[in-house]
């Protein structure tokens, strides 16, 4: 390479270097990464309030199926493993929440005054060894940079890029999938306001038994088929918030720390070894 190609190269290096420390103090990538875990947040907690409801509407349930009549007996056992694992899928929900909590503190910490001066410095360093011709403090300042620019946009570049991954891909399924659990809800609901009304009158709790007996339990196998598919439901949903508040974040974040890697390893070493013939 000759040397004013080299120059030249260095001074386009330089003026990019500057333009990328005057950029890392707007905000405006800043605020568009909160807004996206604010409305990711918003989603988690809605589902989190979801799955305490569904909890509570087959605790429910469970207390007021403590009858001799068979088919309710047999109900009320039904009733245990779904309600356990809707208090795990609770579970998973509070983890998928605080996941997001801890991404959106870190965009803060990475967004801080403090963070941003040391990457402009880290810039400022970069850029006055490539002014100057065969600085042995070149290596040390092109690590330094890298260091501070994964510092300073690793955890925003992740977090915006496994929302919108997750908005991309399983962002269609999760909204179905929270509407059909929203709607065993509502029906689990009204069951057991039912059944709570039906044990305080004795009379009513009565023509409640009958009108199961007349219908010679179909009532009771809607529920269960209607149990069988918000277990399916749940195992989805939990799997779609792992992936998209855990798999994700965690994914993009090793690609940033293996792309960092690679570009703090020194060029000579990167270079193979020429073998003798």
């Amino acid at each position: 390479m000759s040397l004013s190609l080299q120059v030249a190269r260095h001074r386009w290096a330089v003026a990019l270097l500057l333009l990328l420390s005057a950029l890392s103090w707007l905000s405006v990538t800043h605020e568009v990464a909160l807004a996206t875990l604010d409305a990711s947040l918003a989603t988690a907690f809605k589902s989190f309030a979801l799955a305490k409801a569904l909890n509570a509407a087959i605790s429910v349930m469970q207390s007021a199926t403590a009858d001799a009549m068979v088919v309710q007996v047999q109900f009320g056992q039904a009733l245990d493993p779904a309600n356990d694992l809707v208090e795990r899928f609770s579970w998973i929900m509070f983890a998928s929440t605080a996941s997001l909590a801890m991404q959106k503190i870190l965009i803060q910490v990475a967004g801080h005054a403090l963070i941003k001066a040391l990457f402009s410095l880290s810039c400022l360093a970069l850029a006055l060894t490539l002014l100057w011709p065969a600085s042995r403090w070149r290596e040390w300042a092109r690590r330094a940079f890298w260091l501070m620019a994964f510092l300073r946009f690793a955890v925003l570049a992740a977090a915006l890029a496994s929302a919108w991954t997750g908005d991309a891909l399983i962002g269609e399924q999760r909204d179905g999938l929270y509407a059909s659990l929203d709607r065993d809800r509502a029906v689990f609901q009204e069951v057991a306001e039912t059944q709570a009304g039906a044990r305080d009158d004795e009379g009513l709790w009565q023509r409640f038994k009958d009108k199961w007996d007349s219908a010679v339990g179909h009532p009771v196998r809607d529920l269960l088929a209607r149990l069988d598919s918000m277990t399916e439901n749940v195992v989805t949903l939990s799997a779609v918030f792992i992936v998209q508040t855990v798999v994700f974040p965690l994914g993009f974040l090793y690609l940033s720390w293996r792309l960092l890697g690679m570009l703090t390893t020194p060029v000579a070493e990167r270079r193979p070894i020429p073998r003798d013939a």
